[in-house]
């Protein structure tokens, strides 16, 4: 008995439809690729045309009276102004903690100074950080410290 073969049929889309929808899929994709970058480049933008400034927090330390010293270099050559502090523990959370100095704190051009800043209440042990947020928007971390 001969073996017969026989070709199953198959049914498949049109070369048209397989090219539309193959131009749907790149559009959607180039939409979201759009959406994307432009959400990304938000949040890079500050809301001043100033440069970022040229700024280091050299060291960071909690003394016994329960102050913080920030040792601060303005690299620049235009002066910083440094308009509030945020403590934050290790983790990246706001330890809740005002800060209390005496702003707007000015920096001059290529020079160092030394921000001795008061916690308005006692910071549980743990390691910290601060944050200096400048008059043009931007901030400056500093090293972290153990309380």
């Amino acid at each position: 008995m001969p073996h017969s073969i026989t070709k199953a049929k198959r049914k498949s889309i049109s070369p048209i439809i397989a090219t539309l929808i193959l131009i749907v899929i790149t559009v959607v994709a180039g939409i979201a690729l759009y959406g994307f970058v432009s959400r990304y480049m938000s949040t890079l933008s500050s809301s001043s045309s100033a440069p970022p400034p040229d700024v280091i927090i050299n060291s960071a330390a909690y003394s016994s009276n329960g102050n913080i010293t920030l040792v601060v270099t303005n690299e620049g050559s235009t002066q910083v102004t440094f308009t509030s502090a945020t403590l934050y523990s290790e983790n990246g959370a706001p330890a809740g903690v005002t800060l209390e100095a005496p702003y707007p704190e000015n920096i001059g051009p290529n020079s160092q100074v030394a921000i001795t800043i008061k916690p308005s209440s006692s910071i549980p042990s743990g390691n910290y950080y601060v944050t200096l947020a400048t008059s043009t928007g931007y901030s400056v971390a500093s090293p972290t410290f153990y309380v």
